[in-house]
């Protein structure tokens, strides 16, 4: 499951307007080829605002015509979003592909006014890369200090969570945390491979079993949106 988080300035719209603006973007396709997209429901929840988004996908595939040539026909792949406005917090939570995301984002920023980016956890990486029970690959970007022209460094392996060197490169170098992968102890007692991008507020959890459970999947994003700083 993918998921990306953004914050948003500038929403002077309560939740009932929110949801009623969500609404007048409907999800209105003309026919199967339409590559339209919009909401198909959104209704306000507590402090939240809850939405379906549908957006289809034009997708070139070459077939063979009747002479046996090679010939580009389109046809639409459509991407459904469950998007979570949180007032309480201001953040969006937008469950699907990045480039469904990308839409979403664009259709609240015209319909709310707001002004939406990505959740940047910044200097709050660490937190949530301690809480995983254990890392198989982490990205250090932005070193900058007495290591030339060195501006990144990756680790991969097993077990490498308490490396002496990241600790060095994320300490004495001023290198911070932009991507780890590694597997998390979730409130359910599943233990899931989780990819994170602090810098993009994204992640994406590896089903397994019955999958996701939504506690388990409220937990991590709570954990991101509490770690986020700036």
């Amino acid at each position: 499951m993918a998921v990306k988080l953004y914050k948003y300035e500038g929403l002077g719209m309560s939740r009932s307007q929110l949801s009623k603006a969500l609404r007048e973007m409907p999800y209105e396709p003309k026919d199967d080829k339409d590559v339209t997209s919009g909401f198909a429901s959104a209704r306000a929840s507590g402090e939240t605002v809850v939405g379906e988004y549908v957006a289809g996908f034009r997708v070139p595939i070459l077939t063979y015509d009747e002479n046996g040539d090679l010939t580009p026909e389109h046809y639409v792949s459509m991407d459904k979003a469950e998007v979570i406005v949180k007032l309480d917090r201001g953040t969006i939570e937008v469950r699907g592909s990045q480039r469904i995301a990308n839409k979403v984002v664009r259709d609240i920023e015209e319909a709310s006014g707001a002004t939406i980016s990505p959740l940047n956890l910044d200097g709050g990486a660490k937190k949530l890369y301690d809480s995983a029970a254990d890392i198989a690959s982490v990205m250090l970007t932005g070193i900058e200090k007495d290591v030339g022209n060195l501006k990144k460094a990756q680790f991969i392996g097993e077990g490498i969570q308490t490396e002496d060197d990241i600790l060095m490169y994320t300490r004495r170098y001023k290198g911070s945390i932009s991507r780890f992968r590694g597997t998390f102890p979730y409130p359910s007692g599943a233990f899931l491979t989780t990819s994170v991008n602090t810098e993009k507020g994204s992640l994406l959890i590896y089903k397994s079993g019955d999958g996701i459970r939504e506690a388990d999947l409220d937990w991590i994003v709570t954990m991101m949106e509490d770690s986020a700083v700036g």
